[in-house]
Order: structure tokens, then C-alpha cells, then sequence
């Protein structure tokens, strides 16, 4: 059964209103999924955090700023191949982690150029991503302020970066990287796996998968119905499966320097660095204890808490990474949780904002 039709990308801005003031600078949220990597999941959680940067009350700071929200499905995600961008059609699924990055990157570029010839003259943008995709949100971050550096592209400035439930280091040693890393070294693996989930759901409608879906794992119905067009889809199992296993192979050590992390010192670079905030989750099956408390004490700054018991120094210049001790916030949070995950996020794009406007 062919799967349901699902966008291939979310684009949340304002209409274009004639009697409206142009706004003094506009901020770009580039949202990086998941894997499986299906923007869908994340409509509503996208949809609620706009809500909130736009609302109209007298108590909103950003009346003089206008917000776009983009996201898109990662490559070989799609429902069908006609959602793919023209440059990406020219190579087949599955894609890798470092395509996935390439794809991401040109992206974000083309949306900057587009927003642009819209009018729009300042130019910010806030990148996100979640698990994987705040790894590729960090690599395009470094790979972009290098453009700027030598020159070579028209200055996307990057101002800050949210990283939510993030698999940036050390994947394999979390709980599920353990269980799974075995089976994805198996070469024929993730092509065996996606035809058994091709054949097993091949005659079943999709709606019916998704109440299955909705009755054996309690998810919401929009999240049975992304799952279900994902299991439907032509190369959806055969993708994530493939990308796992440049995860498991490559999101190993850290990755970047003090021009991504941050440092005391001011940068020479033509932007300044990036304000980052991270959310990490108590209990995450993809991401080990170990490693996300060897990444506070390496890296950033707790909020308002400590690590293992140990005050953590206030050093303003770092990354906030902040650990929910209190919601129980799974790292899919997608499913069930984007609501109050978003109230959240508002105010780590609410400092990121704020700081960058104190900023020349």
C-alpha cells in the first residue's frame, strides 16, 4: 500500500501584510530532525514554539522581529521522490550522515538566499536540532562561520543553537547504541530489515497500520500516522537503518574547538560565537550518563545545578546545558511531550535572541 502523503517540510512565517512596518531584523529557526527523519513528528511542537514568538500581547518582546520556522525531512525520509530537492535527485537512498550534512547545510543556504530576495534585510539564524540533528546542526554551524572566515559564501551569521536530547558524542555507549551496534555492522542488515518491513506491511492500508500503531504503543494520532506513512514509504526502514549505522560508526568523540564550544576570549572571527543551550534528558536510552556528564564538565555550564554533586562555575562564555530532572521528558519527545518541550525552548531562544541584540 502506497504510504499517506506527508509535507516534506514545514515553513512557518508571517503573511505579508502592505500596512505592515517592515521588521528590523528577521531570525531564521533552522530545525534539524531526528532519526527517522520526518519533520512531521515535529508539527506541533514547531507550530507551538512560533505561537509563542509571535504572539500578540504586551509583554512580547519581539514585536519589532519577524520569526520564520523551518524544517525539513532529512534526505530519503520522503513520502516520495518528486519532495526531494532537484540537486539531491540525481543520487539515491539511503544517504549517509555526512550527505545528510551536505544536504542540510545546502538547505539552509537556499532558504537564507530565498528569505532574502523576500525582502527581508538582517538576516539571523537560530539553529535547533534533535539527536542526531544537533550534531548536524554543530557541524553546519562550524562548516558555515569557516565559509564566512575564507570569504567564500554570502555570510550566513549564525547566532545561536538549541540541542535538544543531543546524540553528539559517543552514541555507541548509550544503552541502545549497545544493544543495536552489532546488528548494524551486519552489511546486508538495513537492506534485509526494510524488505521485512516492506513485506509484513505491504497489504495493509495505512490507516490500519496506524491504529495498530496507536493501540499497541499508545501513541497520539498524529504520531500513528507518521509512523505508519514511514513504514510505508520507499525507502524510509532502509534510510534510518543506514544512518544509524554512520551514527554508530562516526558520533564518536567530540567533534568541534573553542570556535563552536566557546572560549573566554573574544573570537577573530567576523561574527561572534554562537549562544548555545542544551536539554538533556534524565534517562535517555540513546544517550549514556557518562557522556552527557563528561560533556557538562568539558564544555558547558549547568543550569542553575551541578553535575555528580559538584558546584559548577559560572563561566557566562559557555554552552547552558541543562538536565530536566523534573518533567521526565523521553528523548522522543516528539511523540507525546512537544508542548511543554516548546514552552521550554521559548526561553532558550528568548535568551539566544536577547543576548544577540545586545550584540552589535
Amino acid at each position: 500500500m502506497s504510504s499517506a502523503r506527508l509535507a516534506s517540510s514545514i515553513h512557518l512565517q508571517s503573511p505579508d501584510l502592505p500596512a505592515t512596518k517592515p521588521a528590523e531584523r528577521t531570525y531564521i529557526i533552522y530545525y534539524i530532525t531526528g532519526n527517522p527523519g520526518l519533520i512531521e513528528y515535529y508539527s506541533t511542537f514547531l507550530t507551538h514554539l512560533y505561537g509563542l514568538l509571535t504572539r500578540h500581547t504586551s509583554s512580547n518582546p519581539f514585536e519589532t522581529i519577524d520569526f520564520h520556522i523551518f524544517g525539513r525531512s532529512l534526505s530519503g525520509f520522503e513520502a516520495d521522490s518528486q519532495h526531494r530537492p532537484r540537486k539531491e535527485k540525481r543520487d539515491r537512498p539511503p544517504f549517509g550522515l555526512q550527505e545528510q550534512i551536505s544536504h542540510s547545510e545546502a538547505a539552509l543556504e537556499e532558504l537564507v538566499r530565498e528569505v532574502r530576495n523576500g525582502g527581508a534585510k538582517d538576516i539571523r539564524v537560530i539553529m535547533m536540532g534533535h539527536s542526531v540533528g544537533a550534531y548536524i546542526m554543530l557541524e553546519i554551524t562550524r562548516r558555515l562561520r569557516e565559509k564566512v572566515e575564507k570569504k567564500v559564501d554570502d555570510g550566513i551569521r549564525i547566532v545561536g543553537g538549541v540541542c535538544l536530547f543531543p546524540t553528539v558524542a559517543h552514541i555507541a555507549h548509550s544503552p541502545s547504541g549497545k544493544k543495536s551496534s552489532w546488528l548494524l555492522k551486519i552489511p546486508t542488515f538495513a537492506t534485509m530489515a526494510s524488505l521485512l518491513a516492506k513485506t509484513l506491511t505491504f497489504l495493509i492500508p495505512t490507516s490500519f497500520l496506524s491504529l495498530l500503531i496507536r493501540t499497541s504503543m499508545s501513541f497520539p494520532p498524529d504520531a500513528a500516522r507518521v509512523t505508519a506513512a514511514f513504514l510505508h514509504s520507499p525507502h524510509g526502514v532502509h534510510q534510518a537503518l543506514h544512518m544509524a549505522r554512520d551514527e554508530m560508526q562516526q558520533i564518536t568523540t567530540d567533534a568541534w574547538d573553542a570556535e563552536i564550544w566557546g572560549a573566554a576570549h573574544p573570537s577573530p572571527h567576523p561574527h561572534p560565537r554562537p549562544v548555545l543551550r542544551f536539554l538533556f534528558a534524565k534517562q535517555d536510552h540513546w544517550v549514556a550518563d557518562e557522556t552527557r556528564d563528561d560533556l557538562i564538565k568539558a564544555r558547558g555550564t549547568v543550569a542553575g545545578g551541578s553535575v555528580d554533586g559538584e558546584e559548577d562555575e559560572v563561566e557566562e562564555w559557555k554552552p547552558v546545558m541543562e538536565i530536566d530532572e523534573d518533567e521526565g521528558w523521553p528523548h522522543g519527545f516528539c511523540i507525546k511531550h512537544s508542548v511543554p518541550v516548546a514552552e521550554r525552548v521559548y526561553g532558550y531562544v528568548k535568551g539566544i535572541v536577547e543576548s544577540d541584540m545586545r550584540r552589535k
